[in-house]
């Protein structure tokens, strides 16, 4: 038996537009670019001490039918699917983000006791720091399966 799917990839190429400035005369010319999902990698520092007010977005379970926080712990927690030399270390948080610029949804995930879990930090009680960001890629994957 066969079992298909897509294996999802972090690569650290950089995401159209993610590194540039638009200036606004020139903003319509980006304005069709493709739709990509983005990651972010950020490194647990500590409780934040500066006092700030907000709305706290929380992160969701399903980005995408490719998307969607089951997979991805399956996939963080069984294999690498970053395209650089990376261990995880304890608080490490991996978001992935919609394309979407002004509502922006994302999955959460935070590297604890040796495993990703779904979780996510308050930005306004824990300072973290970006360690590396990128576009998420979605490769066809076959396994073969005996019966």
């Amino acid at each position: 038996m066969c079992e298909t799917g897509k294996e999802i990839k972090l690569c650290t190429c950089v995401p159209n537009g993610m590194n540039r400035i638009v200036h606004n005369k020139n903003s319509r010319r980006f304005k069709n670019l493709p739709k990509e999902f983005t990651w972010t990698l950020r490194k647990y520092i500590g409780f934040s001490s500066s006092m700030m007010e907000g709305m706290i977005t929380f992160p969701l379970h399903m980005l995408s039918e490719d998307l969607t926080t089951e997979k991805m712990l399956v996939d963080l927690n069984n294999r690498n699917c970053f395209d650089f030399d990376y261990k995880p270390n304890e608080g490490d948080n991996l978001q992935i983000f919609t394309p979407e610029k002004y509502s922006r949804q994302f999955l959460s995930f935070i590297y604890r006791n040796d495993e990703w879990i779904a979780d996510f930090y308050d930005g306004f009680r824990y300072e973290t720091e970006k360690i590396n960001h990128g576009k998420v890629y979605f490769d066809e994957k076959t396994e073969n399966k005996n019966d």
